[in-house]
C-alpha cells in the first residue's frame, strides 16, 4: 500500500513537473526572443515555473487541503531552490559544452537532473 502511495504521489509529481517544464521552456523561449540572454532569462522563468509547481503539488501531488499557504511556499522555494541550482547549473553545462543546441536541450536535461532533488526534498521537507 505504501508502495502504491509513493509511487501514485511520484507520478503526480512528475505530471507537475512537466507543467513546470512549459512554464519554464515558454518564458525561457519569450525572454530570449525579447533579446535577453539564454543564462539571465533562466531565472525568472525557474521563479516563476516553482510558483506554479507549488500551487499544483500542494492540492494534487500532496493532496494538501485548502489553499496553499505562502508559508509552504516559501518552503517549497528553498528547498527545491537546490534542486533549481542542479537544473540551471545542468543547463549551463550543456550550453558550454554545446553552445549551439536547440534550447529545448539543455532546458530538459536541466529539469530531468533535477527531479530526484525537488521530490525528495518536496516529500520530506515541504509537505511532510
Amino acid at each position: 500500500m505504501a508502495d502504491q502511495l509513493i509511487s501514485n504521489r511520484f507520478l503526480r509529481f512528475c505530471c507537475i513537473g512537466g507543467l513546470g517544464f512549459v512554464v519554464d521552456a515558454g518564458i525561457t523561449y519569450g525572454l530570449v526572443a525579447l533579446g535577453a540572454p539564454s543564462l539571465w532569462a533562466r531565472i525568472p522563468a525557474i521563479l516563476v515555473a516553482l510558483t506554479v509547481c507549488y500551487r499544483f503539488h500542494h492540492g494534487f501531488t500532496f493532496r494538501k487541503e485548502g489553499k496553499a499557504p505562502w508559508r509552504g511556499w516559501y518552503k517549497f522555494l528553498i528547498s527545491n531552490g537546490i534542486g533549481s541550482i542542479i537544473n540551471y547549473g545542468s543547463y549551463a553545462g550543456v550550453l558550454l559544452i554545446w553552445p549551439g543546441s536547440p534550447l529545448i536541450i539543455p532546458l530538459a536535461v536541466g529539469s530531468c537532473v533535477a527531479l530526484a532533488a525537488n521530490y525528495v526534498l518536496s516529500a520530506c521537507y515541504v509537505f511532510k
